[in-house]
């Protein structure tokens, strides 16, 4: 579910307000398969800002 929601953002500032609503989201994590399901989450939103930076410096200018 977060890896669609992450390969959905186009822009750094889609990631960046994601990560921030994740941030600010109260979860209450009563598992380790919940843990791990947002550990996962946030990797995904990383790992597609990465991408984004990524390309906008391969650019040329």
């Amino acid at each position: 579910m977060g890896t669609e929601k992450a390969n959905n953002c186009e822009t750094i500032e889609e990631v960046y307000t994601h990560l921030k609503a994740l941030e600010e989201e109260t979860l209450r994590i009563s598992g380790p398969e919940e843990l791990d399901e947002l550990e996962q989450e946030i990797m995904c939103y990383t790992n597609q800002l990465a991408a984004l930076l990524l390309k906008k410096k391969s650019k040329p200018a």
